[in-house]
C-alpha cells in the first residue's frame, strides 16, 4: 500500500514540476499592453524637435546651378585630406562638422554650423555662394541620422532615419515592435549631446509619454528595451515546449514501468 502511495505522489509531483516549468516562461497580457487606458480624444502636440547641428554631426550639402561647372567642387568632395573638411568615410557623401562646430567648404571656406539648424545654415551658405554665383540653390540634411535599437525588439539593429524626425513608437515599430518578454514600461533612452550623456527611461504604456521631450529621439540615439523577469525562466520553458513529444511520453512510461515493478 506504501509503495503505490509513494508511486502515485512521485507521479503527480512529476506532472507538477513539468506543468510548473512550462509555466514559468509565460507572460501576463498586461505586460503586453501599449498605452493603457487609451480613450478617445483629440490633444494638440506640444512641440516638434528642432535639430540643430553639433561637433561631429556629418551634413550632406548639395549645391546646384544652371552653370554646373563652378559647382563641380561640391559633388566631387575634394578638401583638405585629414583636415576638418574631409569627407565621411563610409556614409553617403557628407562634411564632418569639427571640434570647434566649423566646416570647410569650397570657395567659402570656414562656415560655422554648430547651434545653427539645416534651414539656417542652408540660407547662409546660398547667401554666401551669391559672390561666385547668383543662381545656386542648396540643400543640407544630416547624413549621420541614425538610432540603435538594442534588447527586448524584434530586429536590434542600428536604422538610418531618412527623414530626420522619428518618435520613440515609430523607432521600435521599425526594429519589428517589441518582443513578448520586453518591458514596455522601462525603455532607456541614451542620448549623448553637447558633451553630456543622458540615460531616460520611458513608460509606453503611459499616454504621458506623448509629452515627454524625449518622446521624438535626435540623432545617434541607442534605445534599449529591458527584458521582464519572466524571461530567466523562457529557456526551460522553450525546452520543454520543444522536446515535449519526447519529455511526456518519457514520464509516462517511466510511471509505468515503476507502476509494474512494485505490484
Amino acid at each position: 500500500m506504501n509503495k503505490k502511495k509513494n508511486l502515485l505522489t512521485t507521479s503527480i509531483s512529476s506532472l507538477l514540476l513539468i506543468a510548473l516549468l512550462s509555466s514559468c516562461g509565460s507572460v501576463k497580457y498586461d505586460n503586453l499592453l501599449l498605452l493603457k487606458n487609451m480613450q478617445q480624444q483629440i490633444s494638440a502636440i506640444d512641440s516638434l524637435p528642432v535639430l540643430t547641428i553639433q561637433s561631429d554631426d556629418i551634413l550632406n550639402i548639395q549645391v546646384s546651378s544652371r552653370n554646373p561647372e563652378p559647382i563641380l567642387a561640391f559633388q566631387s568632395g575634394r578638401s583638405d585630406v585629414g583636415g576638418s573638411g574631409e569627407r565621411a568615410l563610409g556614409t553617403q557623401d557628407g562634411y564632418r562638422v569639427d571640434d570647434e562646430g566649423n566646416l570647410y567648404l569650397p570657395y567659402l571656406g570656414q562656415v560655422k554650423a554648430e547651434g545653427k539648424t539645416v534651414l539656417q545654415l542652408r540660407n547662409e551658405i546660398a547667401e554666401r555662394l551669391v559672390a561666385f554665383f547668383n543662381d545656386a540653390t542648396v540643400q543640407v540634411r544630416f547624413v549621420n541620422f541614425r538610432v540603435t535599437l538594442m534588447g527586448e525588439v524584434v530586429r536590434p539593429n542600428a536604422y538610418v532615419i531618412p527623414n530626420e524626425r522619428i518618435n520613440i513608437l515609430e523607432a521600435i515599430g521599425m526594429a519589428g515592435d517589441f518582443t513578448s518578454y520586453a518591458r514596455r514600461d522601462s525603455v532607456t533612452i541614451i542620448r549623448e549631446r553637447n558633451q553630456v550623456r543622458e540615460f531616460v527611461q520611458l513608460n509606453t504604456q503611459d499616454t504621458s509619454l506623448f509629452h515627454s521631450p524625449y518622446f521624438y529621439l535626435r540623432p545617434n540615439d541607442i534605445v534599449y528595451v529591458e527584458p521582464l523577469k519572466a524571461k530567466q525562466y523562457a529557456t526551460q520553458g522553450d525546452f520543454l515546449q520543444r522536446y515535449s513529444n519526447i519529455i511526456y511520453p518519457l514520464v509516462t512510461l517511466v510511471t509505468f514501468i515503476v507502476g509494474i515493478s512494485i505490484k
